[in-house]
């Protein structure tokens, strides 16, 4: 028996608002990286359950949106973990504040 999209949809919210307050809240660029990636995992799993809580059947086309995006997404997080490597050989830091510091 499946669960009905309703029970989906606030956890969907706890998820995005979990990714909102780390994003706001952290200064690490690791922390933030990662907060990103869970609003993304918030939105597809919107994407998923609306596609299949259709009556008319399960939506190829958003489910299919959803892997795309997956990809793009790892991929993303992927460069943008080497972006940070290379930041923190050449800095020594992760703090988004002292690399602000080092723009002035």
């Amino acid at each position: 028996m499946a669960l009905s999209p309703l029970i989906y949809v606030p956890i969907s919210a706890f998820i995005l608002s979990l990714g909102i307050y780390t994003l706001a809240s952290k200064r690490n660029i690791i922390k933030q990286l990662i907060a990103v990636e869970i609003l993304i995992n918030a939105a597809h799993l919107n994407f998923v359950v609306f596609a299949t809580s259709n009556p008319a059947g399960i939506d190829p086309y958003a489910l299919s949106l959803v892997i795309i995006s997956m990809g793009v997404g790892a991929s993303i997080i992927a460069v943008g973990i080497l972006l940070l490597i290379h930041v923190y050989r050449t800095y020594g830091t992760m703090d988004l504040e002292a690399l602000r510091k080092l723009r002035r």
